[in-house]
């Protein structure tokens, strides 16, 4: 990591040639994944760099960055998912995402998808793709989906289904370092797997971006391959 930093940094002049400010645009779900220890890591490797951090659903921030009004975007997409063209992307991780119950909870219902049917859910407002996903995984299976709970926060999510609250969907390293997770439970549903890519992307064309934005890429791969999974 910090030799191709080192590299980076050369490339770029030592950062002198680098942006004032560069606008970053990054996914809900990975906010705790990027704006610590990767931003961290670029700000030392190029301290006269301002970095501007907004976060949104990853096809809104996906359609700021085409818009010129965000330089670059942290993203979740559907694995297979092809890019807009204009743009220039890399591949850093995937996200695996896991419905989880209470520890304790009583299961009277069928198994498979046909036992979702009716139950609730805690789960992000809408705009979330994991949450549209999942919508119509159950909606092309006849599964009737009721929203107990919408809210932002995954930690409070958890809480929520801990409680008895609902099903939740959450990323499975989320549940791995989460406090509540001797409470909860990951429930293996066939036929409700819907694996993620986590994109780096930006303009195509945007040459003097490249040694900042090329950092990230690097830090953010480090960060990810570093992850816990639930047992």
């Amino acid at each position: 990591m910090l030799r191709a930093v080192r590299e980076v940094q050369s490339a770029a002049g030592h950062d002198g040639d680098a942006p004032r400010e560069i606008r970053i645009g990054v996914a809900h779900a990975l906010t705790e994944v990027t704006l610590t220890e990767p931003v961290d890591r670029l700000r030392r490797a190029f301290p006269r760099v301002t970095l501007a951090l907004a976060t949104g659903w990853s096809r809104d921030l996906l359609e700021r960055v085409r818009a010129g009004s965000l330089e670059a975007a942290v993203i979740l997409l559907p694995e297979g998912e092809r890019l807009p063209a204009g743009l220039d992307a890399v591949a850093v991780g995937r996200e695996r995402l896991v419905v989880v119950e209470p520890r304790r909870a009583h299961r009277t219902r069928a198994g498979g998808l046909a036992g979702l049917d009716g139950a609730g859910w805690v789960l992000n407002p809408d705009g979330c793709a994991a949450r549209a996903m999942l919508g119509r995984i159950l909606h092309r299976a006849r599964v009737r989906m009721r929203v107990a709970v919408e809210t932002y926060t995954y930690e409070l999510q958890l809480a929520l289904v801990a409680r008895g609250r609902g099903l939740g969907l959450v990323p499975a390293r989320i549940l791995a370092r989460s406090r509540l997770r001797s409470r909860l439970r990951v429930r293996r549903v066939p036929d409700l797997e819907f694996p993620l890519t986590i994109w780096c992307l930006r303009r195509t064309g945007d040459a003097n971006l490249a040694p900042v934005l090329g950092a990230l890429d690097h830090a953010l791969g480090a960060r990810l391959s570093r992850r816990r999974r639930p047992e």
